[in-house]
């Protein structure tokens, strides 16, 4: 007897392992792309980049050592003296708490170099998860592969996500954004095959978002907005409120076990803000079913208005009860003018308002696409998911161009809506009857627009890390900080209080284990300006902060507890006139025109460039104060007078050519035209008297007589020995970056970091001198 029954026949879709293949070949190029400087300069150690990674890796560390338990991350008593010990907020626990996690399996084995391995490499994971969160997310906005595609290809090249995705970054924002996505693609399936168990790993991505990112008053807030419009849009229904309802729950729930600062019911911007959200998308469903059809259509009006009074009843009574309605840094993007009366915003580069300009620079081509995927979003593919998204790009642009600190967030919601608008173009085109030879055309235009992409992409990625390159604006490896925290590290006790600039606080805190003044943590903005102040005033001022503000006496002193160090850093330049070591000087800064030829003009891109910038400002102190202005116009005047004058045509074009550098290196140098007031000021005191120590003279900037053609050496005025009486010089760290032409001589560029003790006048400390060799 013959069977009837049909054979089964496994059905394989061709288009995954495609999927697979595309995906994946993206994800190694952004791979790539994010550890180029790996590659190219192997001899640059692997090491944590940037400054807020130091402390977010050692809370890892902290929660390693703990079992993964995150409760059990103490106080930070390294911090803010003597404020108070600090409590970390859930934002800086959950990138850390991650790391942590991943790290366990080894760390039995190999103790803490395993929290430290996965940590810098977690930016390697970070690069391939967000060429594929931004893939699933479109693909299934749009059902359209080539959307997704591109919109992952946007991600893996982007310039944006340079800056802050570099190996060791720990970008927080970045995390974020993939989560996000992430979220968003499970909450579109869970609508789609409704399914609560999808809704649910939503909401968990979506907690992820908040406890790494910490991000939650605005991921919450645009949530609403994107409900809101889906009420408006009158396309919400049963289905989404389910789900919407089981995400924010789950969200909630997982939020509230969350340490410190970021849980259940600490505030109505997250948390119980979730369970808000799902109970007003219920309301709008009850209201269709109890509003009478006549005015069925009011009922958008209706919710606006009782949302308005809920709003306006909060904001009238936060104030009363002691409570700030919005915090600083989103009411600074909703009024930029505020920015201007906070000192710290002012001063800080992630906090400049971009301009349109440079927005198109740093997001290219799907920054302008992105602007068609909201167009393409609100007309046809308008769902919770997608109008989320819609409002997470508009506000994100829009609050970049602000605060520049979330330009690598950023970065991947406007790929994905770049992605979008492709997609559904694409669609048109195909529709229209221009399909191919169209199609072809758009995708050639994107191509051209990401080779441009990934190629300043490279460019920007091949640099050494922060630490190993003194936050210099060159690729020019040094150990001079390395060296320095090595120093204080086994050289100081205990107990010791470190003081620096506040860009700092986060090596010397982790590396040397030791008490800083201040750290990156611009919260404590008092205690930022009294470090400012301090710099910018003379050593008794300086003495004076520390007993009276923060209790701390100088060694030798009988109310003496525990030693206080103060550190700095800067370049400087050893000028040998004729190559010879006799008659070498110093000059305080690096030359313009590093690497060429020395003219005896220097400038700062360290401290003092801080102190004649950042400091008066956060200090409230005006800049001509310490910058003679009329000193540069005056030593500019002459060489403009030569240059303009019948003099000029009997120069040999060499000395016309010397001139003209000169003249654009003066005008240039102007942080380093010092008025009495700086002179006298602790910052530039310490630098003359560490490079006084190594035996040379410094010449006072601006006092080099103009070269000639019988001229051929650059004496200048020497500064008159300084010797502090309550902070005295115990290292003074030296590493060359390299050796430069100069006129009549030659000159090395150095890199300095001094550090001070605090001492009474009467204590004798010798100075340590230490000239690192280069390694290569």
């Amino acid at each position: 007897m013959s069977s009837t029954a049909r054979p089964v026949r496994l059905k394989i879709d061709l288009k995954r392992p495609l999927d697979a293949l595309v995906v994946g070949a993206l994800a190694l190029v952004s791979i790539l792309i994010r550890t180029v400087s790996l590659l190219n300069y192997p001899q640059w150690p692997v090491t944590m980049n940037e400054f807020d990674p130091w402390y977010l890796f050692y809370n890892a560390l902290l929660i390693a050592q703990a079992h993964g338990n995150w409760y059990a991350v103490p106080p930070d008593v390294l911090a803010w003296f003597p404020w108070g010990y600090a409590l970390e907020l859930g934002n800086t626990i959950g990138l850390p708490f991650l790391v942590a996690l991943f790290s366990l399996p080894f760390y039995s084995t190999y103790g803490p170099d395993a929290v430290y391995t996965v940590a810098v490499f977690s930016d390697v994971l970070l690069a391939a998860l967000g060429v594929l969160a931004a893939f699933v997310a479109v693909e299934s906005i749009t059902n359209s592969r080539l959307g997704g595609y591109l919109a992952a290809a946007f991600v893996a090249v982007s310039p944006a996500l340079t800056y802050k995705n570099l190996l060791g970054g720990l970008p927080k924002t970045s995390w974020g954004a993939v989560f996000i996505l992430i979220s968003t693609y499970f909450l579109i399936q869970a609508l789609r095959r409704d399914n609560w168990i999808l809704s649910l790993v939503s909401g968990v991505f979506l907690f992820l978002v908040e406890v790494t990112w910490g991000g939650y008053t605005y991921v919450d807030l645009s949530l609403f907005v994107a409900a809101f419009l889906l009420v408006l849009m009158n396309r919400n229904d049963d289905l989404t409120a389910k789900h919407v309802s089981i995400m924010a729950v789950t969200t909630a729930f997982l939020t509230s076990l969350a340490p410190n600062n970021i849980g259940f019911m600490s505030g109505l911007a997250h948390g119980l803000a979730l369970v808000a959200i799902s109970l007003f998308l219920y309301l709008d469903l009850y209201l269709k079913r109890v509003i009478p059809s006549e005015i069925t259509e009011s009922r958008a009006l209706i919710i606006t208005a009782i949302l308005v009074l809920i709003v306006a009843a909060g904001l009238a009574v936060a104030p009363l009860l002691g409570l700030s309605p919005i915090p600083s840094r989103y009411y600074a993007i909703i009024n930029p003018f505020f920015q201007f009366t906070v000192p710290i915003f002012r001063t800080v580069a992630e906090y400049i308002p971009q301009s349109a300009q440079q927005m198109v620079a740093t997001f290219g081509l799907p920054l302008l696409l992105s602007v068609a995927g909201i167009y393409y979003v609100l007309r046809r593919n308008a769902n919770i998911a997608s109008l989320w998204l819609v409002v997470l790009g508009v506000a994100s642009v829009f609050g970049t161009s602000e605060q520049p600190y979330l330009f690598n967030y950023t970065a991947y919601i406007v790929a994905a809506l770049a992605g979008v608008a492709i997609a559904e173009i694409g669609k048109d085109l195909k529709n229209g009857g221009k399909g191919r030879i169209a199609g072809v055309a758009l995708v050639a235009l994107v191509g051209v627009s990401m080779v441009a992409d990934a190629s300043f992409t490279v460019v920007l990625s091949d640099v050494p890390t922060s630490i190993t390159n003194a936050g210099l604006p060159f690729a020019a490896t040094n150990y001079a900080w390395v060296a320095t925290l090595d120093w204080i590290h086994n050289n100081t006790p205990q107990n010791a209080f470190v003081l620096s600039w506040w860009d700092y606080g986060y090596w010397i805190q982790v590396n040397t284990n030791r008490s800083v003044i201040d750290e990156n943590n611009t919260l404590n903005g008092t205690q930022i300006r009294l470090m400012a102040e301090m710099f910018l005033n003379n050593e008794t001022f300086a003495a004076d902060v520390l007993e009276r503000y923060f209790h701390l006496y100088p060694l030798g002193n009988p109310n003496y507890t525990a030693p206080v160090y103060i550190v700095a850093y800067d370049t400087a330049v050893l000028y040998f006139p004729n190559s010879s070591i006799l008659g070498a000087e110093w000059f305080i800064g690096i030359p313009v025109n590093f690497p060429g030829e020395f003219y005896g003009y220097t400038t700062s891109d360290a401290d003092i460039a801080k102190a004649m910038g950042a400091m008066t400002v956060i200090a409230g102190y005006n800049q001509t104060d310490y910058i003679n202005v009329t000193l540069v116009r005056e030593t500019v005047q002459p060489i403009i007078n030569v240059l303009n004058s019948s003099l000029a045509a009997q120069l040999p074009p060499s000395t016309i050519s010397t001139y003209e550098a000169l003249l654009n290196q003066i005008q240039s140098a102007s942080v380093t035209a010092w008025t009495p007031r700086a002179y006298n000021s602790l910052i530039v005191s310490m630098f003359v008297e560490g490079l006084q120590a190594t035996g040379f003279p410094v010449v006072a900037p601006f006092t080099v007589p103009l070269p000639t053609q019988n001229e051929f050496a650059l004496q200048g005025y020497k500064v008159p020995n300084v010797y502090l009486q309550y902070f005295k010089p115990v290292l003074i760290e030296l590493y060359p970056l390299g050796q430069i032409p100069a006129v009549g001589g030659t000159a090395t560029v150095y890199v300095v970091v001094v550090v001070y003790q605090f001492v009474e006048p009467w204590v004798v400390v010798t100075p340590q001198v230490v000239t690192l060799s280069p390694q290569r």
